[in-house]
Protein backbone atom coordinates (compact mmCIF):
# COMPACT_ATOMS: atom_id res chain seq x y z
CA UNK A 1 0.00 0.00 0.00
CA UNK A 2 1.42 3.75 -0.78
CA UNK A 3 1.93 6.24 1.19
CA UNK A 4 -0.10 8.53 -0.59
CA UNK A 5 -2.64 6.03 -2.10
CA UNK A 6 -5.23 8.51 -3.73
CA UNK A 7 -7.42 6.16 -5.31
CA UNK A 8 -7.66 4.23 -1.83
CA UNK A 9 -8.59 7.20 -0.04
CA UNK A 10 -11.06 8.59 -2.57
CA UNK A 11 -13.12 5.02 -1.87
CA UNK A 12 -12.82 5.40 1.93
CA UNK A 13 -14.68 8.75 1.65
CA UNK A 14 -17.06 7.64 -0.59
CA UNK A 15 -18.12 4.47 0.96
CA UNK A 16 -17.98 6.31 3.83
CA UNK A 17 -20.09 8.67 2.77
CA UNK A 18 -22.67 6.63 1.49
CA UNK A 19 -23.27 4.91 4.38
CA UNK A 20 -23.86 8.58 6.03
CA UNK A 21 -25.97 9.21 3.59
CA UNK A 22 -28.12 6.61 3.85
CA UNK A 23 -28.71 6.17 7.86
CA UNK A 24 -28.32 10.05 8.53
CA UNK A 25 -31.33 10.59 5.79
CA UNK A 26 -33.25 7.78 6.75
CA UNK A 27 -33.06 9.07 10.61
CA UNK A 28 -33.95 12.76 8.99
CA UNK A 29 -37.49 10.66 7.57
CA UNK A 30 -38.10 10.41 11.33
CA UNK A 31 -36.90 13.57 12.14
CA UNK A 32 -39.34 15.30 10.25
CA UNK A 33 -42.28 12.28 10.77
CA UNK A 34 -42.05 12.24 14.49
CA UNK A 35 -40.10 15.10 15.48
CA UNK A 36 -38.66 15.69 19.26
CA UNK A 37 -37.69 19.02 18.23
CA UNK A 38 -38.28 20.82 14.31
CA UNK A 39 -34.44 22.45 13.69
CA UNK A 40 -33.95 24.95 10.73
CA UNK A 41 -33.42 23.65 7.57
CA UNK A 42 -29.78 25.82 7.53
CA UNK A 43 -28.48 22.96 10.39
CA UNK A 44 -29.08 19.93 7.93
CA UNK A 45 -27.00 22.35 5.12
CA UNK A 46 -23.91 22.52 7.84
CA UNK A 47 -24.80 18.68 9.22
CA UNK A 48 -24.00 17.39 5.23
CA UNK A 49 -21.03 20.19 4.85
CA UNK A 50 -19.10 19.49 7.81
CA UNK A 51 -20.00 15.19 7.34
CA UNK A 52 -18.09 15.97 3.80
CA UNK A 53 -15.11 17.95 5.30
CA UNK A 54 -14.90 15.70 8.40
CA UNK A 55 -15.23 12.32 6.29
CA UNK A 56 -12.76 13.68 3.65
CA UNK A 57 -9.88 14.15 6.68
CA UNK A 58 -11.08 11.02 7.90
CA UNK A 59 -9.95 9.26 4.74
CA UNK A 60 -6.85 10.62 4.96
CA UNK A 61 -6.37 9.73 8.58
CA UNK A 62 -7.60 6.33 8.10
CA UNK A 63 -5.32 5.55 5.16
CA UNK A 64 -2.28 6.70 7.17
CA UNK A 65 -3.38 4.42 9.85
CA UNK A 66 -3.24 1.26 7.96
CA UNK A 67 -0.04 2.09 6.47
CA UNK A 68 1.59 2.81 9.35
CA UNK A 69 0.02 -0.72 10.72
CA UNK A 70 2.32 -2.49 8.32
CA UNK A 71 5.45 -0.44 8.91
CA UNK A 72 5.13 -1.24 12.33
CA UNK A 73 4.55 -5.05 11.57
CA UNK A 74 1.60 -4.76 14.67
CA UNK A 75 -0.10 -7.59 14.19
CA UNK A 76 -3.15 -9.19 16.36
CA UNK A 77 -2.64 -10.81 19.42
CA UNK A 78 -5.99 -12.70 19.99
CA UNK A 79 -8.22 -14.41 16.98
CA UNK A 80 -11.80 -14.46 17.67
CA UNK A 81 -13.30 -17.12 14.83
CA UNK A 82 -17.09 -16.32 14.52
CA UNK A 83 -17.49 -18.40 11.44
CA UNK A 84 -16.70 -21.63 13.89
CA UNK A 85 -18.21 -20.38 16.82
CA UNK A 86 -21.68 -19.12 15.83
CA UNK A 87 -22.47 -21.29 13.11
CA UNK A 88 -25.53 -22.85 12.16
CA UNK A 89 -26.74 -24.83 8.93
CA UNK A 90 -30.10 -22.75 9.01
CA UNK A 91 -29.64 -20.00 6.04
CA UNK A 92 -32.02 -17.68 8.24
CA UNK A 93 -30.55 -18.62 11.85
CA UNK A 94 -26.46 -18.11 9.95
CA UNK A 95 -27.74 -14.52 9.01
CA UNK A 96 -28.60 -13.89 12.47
CA UNK A 97 -25.94 -14.64 14.41
CA UNK A 98 -23.78 -12.99 11.87
CA UNK A 99 -25.65 -9.85 12.79
CA UNK A 100 -24.83 -10.90 16.84
CA UNK A 101 -21.64 -11.20 15.73
CA UNK A 102 -21.52 -8.12 14.76
CA UNK A 103 -23.24 -6.71 18.12
CA UNK A 104 -20.68 -8.53 19.99
CA UNK A 105 -17.98 -6.71 18.38
CA UNK A 106 -19.47 -3.22 18.56
CA UNK A 107 -19.98 -3.82 22.27
CA UNK A 108 -15.98 -4.60 22.90
CA UNK A 109 -15.25 -1.88 20.33
CA UNK A 110 -17.80 0.23 22.66
CA UNK A 111 -15.55 -0.42 26.02
CA UNK A 112 -12.84 1.41 24.53
CA UNK A 113 -15.01 4.19 22.88
CA UNK A 114 -16.28 4.78 26.46
CA UNK A 115 -12.96 5.21 27.77
CA UNK A 116 -11.89 7.54 24.66
CA UNK A 117 -14.85 9.49 25.57
CA UNK A 118 -14.52 10.32 29.19
CA UNK A 119 -10.67 11.03 28.51
CA UNK A 120 -12.22 14.10 26.19
CA UNK A 121 -14.24 15.20 28.65
CA UNK A 122 -11.14 15.22 31.34
CA UNK A 123 -8.16 16.15 29.05
CA UNK A 124 -8.39 20.33 28.29
CA UNK A 125 -6.54 19.87 24.74
CA UNK A 126 -9.56 16.60 23.52
CA UNK A 127 -11.89 18.29 25.03
CA UNK A 128 -11.19 21.42 22.88
CA UNK A 129 -11.55 19.10 19.76
CA UNK A 130 -14.35 17.57 21.02
CA UNK A 131 -16.40 20.45 22.67
CA UNK A 132 -16.93 21.03 18.45
CA UNK A 133 -19.55 18.35 18.20
CA UNK A 134 -21.03 19.39 22.20
CA UNK A 135 -21.27 22.58 20.90
CA UNK A 136 -24.23 21.81 18.68
CA UNK A 137 -27.67 23.42 19.70
CA UNK A 138 -29.63 21.96 16.55
CA UNK A 139 -28.80 18.45 17.20
CA UNK A 140 -29.94 16.23 14.29
CA UNK A 141 -29.08 13.29 12.43
CA UNK A 142 -27.26 15.75 9.80
CA UNK A 143 -25.88 17.93 12.46
CA UNK A 144 -24.26 15.63 14.31
CA UNK A 145 -20.63 15.96 13.09
CA UNK A 146 -16.93 15.91 15.31
CA UNK A 147 -14.13 17.89 14.44
CA UNK A 148 -11.99 16.61 12.04
CA UNK A 149 -9.39 16.33 14.32
CA UNK A 150 -11.20 13.47 15.93
CA UNK A 151 -10.31 10.64 13.68
CA UNK A 152 -6.68 10.66 15.20
CA UNK A 153 -8.13 10.37 18.99
CA UNK A 154 -9.78 7.36 17.59
CA UNK A 155 -7.13 5.80 15.61
CA UNK A 156 -4.87 5.86 18.72
CA UNK A 157 -7.88 5.00 21.33
CA UNK A 158 -10.15 2.73 19.98
CA UNK A 159 -8.56 1.19 16.73
CA UNK A 160 -5.04 0.72 17.74
CA UNK A 161 -6.57 -1.64 20.67
CA UNK A 162 -8.83 -3.47 18.88
CA UNK A 163 -6.32 -3.76 16.00
CA UNK A 164 -4.89 -6.52 18.50
CA UNK A 165 -8.07 -8.01 17.89
CA UNK A 166 -8.58 -10.34 14.57
CA UNK A 167 -12.40 -11.34 13.67
CA UNK A 168 -11.95 -14.34 11.29
CA UNK A 169 -15.57 -14.35 10.15
CA UNK A 170 -15.36 -11.68 7.24
CA UNK A 171 -19.17 -10.63 7.57
CA UNK A 172 -18.72 -9.17 11.10
CA UNK A 173 -16.69 -5.87 10.47
CA UNK A 174 -19.22 -5.25 7.80
CA UNK A 175 -22.50 -5.83 10.33
CA UNK A 176 -20.49 -3.91 13.35
CA UNK A 177 -19.06 -1.42 10.89
CA UNK A 178 -23.33 -0.76 9.61
CA UNK A 179 -24.55 -1.14 13.22
CA UNK A 180 -22.14 1.45 14.33
CA UNK A 181 -22.72 4.08 11.75
CA UNK A 182 -26.43 3.32 12.27
CA UNK A 183 -25.87 4.59 15.78
CA UNK A 184 -24.06 7.21 14.99
CA UNK A 185 -26.84 9.27 13.63
CA UNK A 186 -30.03 7.57 15.63
CA UNK A 187 -28.53 8.29 19.11
CA UNK A 188 -28.26 11.69 17.85
CA UNK A 189 -31.44 12.06 16.04
CA UNK A 190 -34.74 14.46 17.76
CA UNK A 191 -37.01 12.24 16.36
CA UNK A 192 -39.23 10.93 19.22
CA UNK A 193 -39.01 7.47 17.99
CA UNK A 194 -36.62 5.19 20.09
CA UNK A 195 -35.58 1.98 21.12
CA UNK A 196 -38.11 2.13 24.54
CA UNK A 197 -36.82 -0.99 27.24
CA UNK A 198 -33.81 -1.93 23.92
CA UNK A 199 -31.77 1.04 25.60
CA UNK A 200 -31.15 -1.26 28.85
CA UNK A 201 -28.58 -2.88 26.15
CA UNK A 202 -28.44 -0.37 22.74
CA UNK A 203 -27.93 3.04 23.35
CA UNK A 204 -30.68 5.03 21.36
CA UNK A 205 -31.17 9.18 21.23
CA UNK A 206 -32.86 9.04 24.34
CA UNK A 207 -30.40 8.01 26.29
CA UNK A 208 -27.69 10.35 24.53
CA UNK A 209 -29.73 13.15 24.07
CA UNK A 210 -28.80 13.16 28.13
CA UNK A 211 -25.12 13.58 27.69
CA UNK A 212 -25.40 16.75 25.56
CA UNK A 213 -27.74 18.31 27.85
CA UNK A 214 -27.21 21.75 29.10
CA UNK A 215 -28.78 20.67 32.94
CA UNK A 216 -25.91 20.50 35.43
CA UNK A 217 -27.40 17.41 36.76
CA UNK A 218 -26.50 15.65 33.35
CA UNK A 219 -23.21 15.93 33.22
CA UNK A 220 -20.47 13.10 33.57
CA UNK A 221 -23.53 10.77 32.12
CA UNK A 222 -23.96 8.67 29.32
CA UNK A 223 -20.75 8.17 28.07
CA UNK A 224 -21.40 4.61 25.62
CA UNK A 225 -21.90 5.09 22.20
CA UNK A 226 -23.08 1.64 20.64
CA UNK A 227 -24.31 -0.08 24.03
CA UNK A 228 -25.37 1.43 27.48
CA UNK A 229 -23.54 -1.34 29.04
CA UNK A 230 -20.30 -0.02 29.89
CA UNK A 231 -22.55 2.96 31.38
CA UNK A 232 -23.98 0.89 33.24
CA UNK A 233 -21.13 -1.11 34.72
CA UNK A 234 -18.91 1.93 35.72
CA UNK A 235 -21.67 4.24 36.62
CA UNK A 236 -22.32 6.72 34.50
CA UNK A 237 -25.86 5.44 33.42
CA UNK A 238 -28.69 8.09 33.69
CA UNK A 239 -32.01 6.85 32.53
CA UNK A 240 -34.75 9.23 30.81
CA UNK A 241 -37.97 9.55 31.95
CA UNK A 242 -40.57 9.23 29.47
CA UNK A 243 -40.77 13.23 28.81
CA UNK A 244 -37.08 13.93 29.27
CA UNK A 245 -35.97 15.66 26.59
CA UNK A 246 -33.66 17.88 27.60
CA UNK A 247 -32.01 21.09 25.19
CA UNK A 248 -28.45 20.80 24.05
CA UNK A 249 -25.34 22.70 23.85
CA UNK A 250 -22.71 24.34 25.71
CA UNK A 251 -23.59 27.68 27.15
CA UNK A 252 -20.06 28.98 26.84
CA UNK A 253 -19.56 28.20 23.16
CA UNK A 254 -21.91 29.27 20.49
CA UNK A 255 -21.91 26.36 17.39
CA UNK A 256 -19.88 27.10 14.67
CA UNK A 257 -22.35 28.13 11.42
CA UNK A 258 -19.36 28.32 8.89
CA UNK A 259 -16.77 25.85 7.75
CA UNK A 260 -14.09 27.65 9.20
CA UNK A 261 -15.11 28.30 12.10
CA UNK A 262 -16.02 24.13 12.16
CA UNK A 263 -12.52 23.37 11.24
CA UNK A 264 -10.84 26.44 13.38
CA UNK A 265 -13.37 25.35 17.16
CA UNK A 266 -10.36 23.97 18.96
CA UNK A 267 -7.64 26.62 17.90
CA UNK A 268 -10.02 29.93 17.92
CA UNK A 269 -7.70 31.72 21.14
CA UNK A 270 -11.17 33.47 21.31
CA UNK A 271 -13.11 30.85 22.51
CA UNK A 272 -10.74 29.40 24.79
CA UNK A 273 -8.87 32.74 26.68
CA UNK A 274 -9.70 31.29 29.80
CA UNK A 275 -11.89 28.74 31.95
CA UNK A 276 -15.36 29.26 32.50
CA UNK A 277 -18.56 27.57 33.92
CA UNK A 278 -20.13 24.69 32.24
CA UNK A 279 -17.08 24.31 29.91
CA UNK A 280 -17.78 20.26 29.67
CA UNK A 281 -14.08 19.59 31.16
CA UNK A 282 -14.88 17.60 34.44
CA UNK A 283 -12.65 18.75 36.20
CA UNK A 284 -14.32 22.08 35.93
CA UNK A 285 -17.82 21.20 36.46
Amino acid sequence: MHVLDVNQMIHLFVNAFELVVIFATLCAALELTFPAYRYSFASYVRGVRNWIIRLGFGAFVWHLFAVSLGWLGIEPLVTINFGTLLHADNAIINTGLAVLSGVLVAIVGDFFYYWMHRAQHAVPLLWRMHATHHSIRELTAWNCHHHVSEPLVYAALVALPLRLFHFESGVVPVVAMTLITFQAHLSHSSTRINLGPLRYIIGDNKFHRIHHSLEAHHRRRNYGFFTTIWDTVFRTAYWPSKNEWPEVGLRDQPEPLTARDYVMFPFDRRRWQRPKVGSGVEAGD
